[in-house]
């Protein structure tokens, strides 16, 4: 009878880590024991929300979706058109940060609407763009409110571009776990937070992203759409990488939806090990949950 009980109780475990071993929770743990990073993931399609390692990391270039959803909340709230301008003079603008926005734009004054700011911080991940809509919006602080007030209180955004890059340890001042990434985002997807056309504005420089093409896009087929923000950070003096990120939404072929976080903290890989280790994941959850 002890014999039996013992085989039941064995054939039973045997069931239930193989049935464990089925699940996306599994796949993705067991990646990351093989390559021993620092790495937080958020996976969710319908109610299925898979969290890996959720707790704080710095969230980069990330954190410009927050202020690209103030801004365009502003937008709707206030009844302001996307081709309003701003006029741009020479104390606005760092030279020394990431800028595609200034090689077109090297004459002061200069005059840019509200799109073209957006779609330059967003699409471009420009750290000018950036800091003139924190500014236009009243500073870093209004931005962090407004998030906290969307119920998102473990969001914490403290600092500019020009203060990350006076700075870099400031990179680690703006922060988030990556399930509460997911679940803003989601919520702007799906909860009228922003008008309709506002979301299809966001939507559109989203998908026209064109940084880290070699991270969560590199693991998925071409006939998939993309919306996402990455967030690259600066090397330490011992040559470790504060973050490495990508954050959005991927609608399949059969026009199923997923949202996607994936969040690297201080790396001593290369970049491209980095990035590899995200299109690796990301790779994993598009077979997982195109699979259903």
């Amino acid at each position: 009878m002890l014999k039996a009980k013992i085989f039941v109780i064995l054939l039973l475990t045997i069931l239930l880590f193989w049935l464990y071993s089925k699940t996306l929770d599994f796949k993705l743990r067991l990646y990351l024991v093989k390559n021993n990073a620092n790495v937080g993931i958020a996976a969710l399609k319908n109610e299925s929300l898979i969290v890996v390692n959720n707790k704080k990391y710095p969230l980069l270039s990330v954190f410009k979706y927050f202020v690209a959803i103030k801004v365009l909340r502003n937008i709707d709230q206030k009844h302001i058109s996307l081709d309003s301008k701003i006029t741009i003079y020479k104390n606005m603008i760092d030279k020394n940060t990431y800028s595609p926005m200034i090689k077109k734009y090297n004459n002061y004054p200069f005059d840019i609407t509200l799109a073209q700011l957006l779609e330059y911080m967003i699409s471009q991940s420009d750290n000018n763009a950036c800091d003139i809509l924190i500014q236009y919006l009243g500073g870093i602080k209004e931005v962090e409110k407004f998030i906290q007030e969307l119920g998102y209180k473990d969001i914490k955004i403290k600092a500019n571009e020009k203060d990350m890059n006076k700075n870099i340890y400031n990179q680690y001042l703006n922060l988030a776990y990556p399930k509460d990434v997911v679940l803003l985002m989601k919520a702007v997807k799906e909860n009228n937070i922003l008008s309709k056309p506002s979301l299809a504005f966001l939507e559109n420089i989203m998908l026209k992203t064109s940084t880290g093409q070699n991270k969560i896009k590199a693991g998925l087929p071409q006939n998939v759409h993309l919306y996402h923000k990455t967030g690259s950070g600066s090397r330490t003096s011992k040559g470790i990488k504060i973050a490495d990120n990508d954050a959005g939404y991927v609608i399949l072929a059969n026009g199923d939806l997923y949202y996607i976080v994936i969040m690297i903290k201080d790396s001593p890989l290369n970049d491209n090990e980095n990035a590899k280790i995200i299109s690796d994941i990301s790779k994993i959850i598009y077979q997982y949950f195109s699979a259903y």
